[in-house]
């Protein structure tokens, strides 16, 4: 394993999950022109707000997986430093 590839994957997840617009893809949807009284604009409205709150959770969850790859980075290292001394102390 190597620590610092573990890192640079982490910060680039949270870098993009910071990055992306949240509400961009739903505006997309909510633009849509439809026939006045018809069902098309509550359901494309309805819909830009399940996909707004999904893609804020997809944000969410990959700014999480960065910081757990981060942290996950700094338990290897802590562990091969922990191992290092363990050998150098039977050693001596």
């Amino acid at each position: 394993m190597r620590p610092e590839e573990l890192r640079e994957a982490g910060a680039a997840c949270v870098a993009a999950g910071l990055e992306v617009p949240v509400g961009a893809p739903a505006e997309a949807v909510r633009g849509t022109e439809v026939d006045p009284g018809g069902g098309a604009g509550a359901a494309a409205a309805a819909l830009a707000e399940r996909w707004e709150a999904a893609h804020a959770q997809w944000c969410a969850d990959l700014v999480a997986h960065g910081e757990a790859l981060a942290a996950a980075a700094v338990a290897y290292v802590a562990g091969d430093g922990a191992a290092a001394t363990g050998l150098m102390g039977a050693g001596g």
